[in-house]
């Protein structure tokens, strides 16, 4: 089963070229699926709880900011991993993202390189290596 991103974009130029860099590309030996909206109120719509591994979004938006809609989206499915992809550094607002559990943060724009987003964007879908998940568990058992 493909791994699925919700990508929230509203440069439509942009969220294609991120949408055609990310699918196809596996992690860990799974595909990766995008689906592209270009506005926060298509974001909201689009979410179901379990159905995206991930949201890409952007904060300066049509309709609704970047962080209205991380609100709502908590709402609907308070678990999901969120990504800020955007060029925008507004400290309140960041301060806020971060407030809701946001996973983490990519700038975008001119100096950005797609490929180091790409690559940004698949290691949050990347699941524990095995080795890593043994040393895991042993952390969480009780001690004798």
């Amino acid at each position: 089963m493909n791994y699925q991103i919700l990508l929230v974009e509203d440069e439509k130029i942009t969220g294609d070229a991120l949408r055609q860099a990310l699918i196809g590309e596996t992690v860990d030996g799974q595909g990766i699926d995008v689906t592209l909206v270009l506005d926060g109120r298509a974001a909201l719509k689009a979410i179901v709880p379990g159905k995206y591994d991930l949201v890409v979004l952007d904060l300066k938006l049509p309709h609704m900011t970047g962080d209205e809609v991380l609100v709502e989206l908590r709402k609907i499915d308070p678990y999901i991993d969120v990504v800020v992809y955007t060029n925008y550094q507004d400290p309140p607002v960041m301060k806020k993202l971060m407030n809701l559990g946001v996973s983490g943060y990519i700038n975008k724009g001119a100096e950005a390189d797609l490929w180091a987003t790409v690559e940004a964007i698949k290691a949050r879908l990347a699941p524990v290596p095995d080795s890593e998940r043994q040393t895991l568990l042993e952390k969480t058992k009780p001690a004798k």
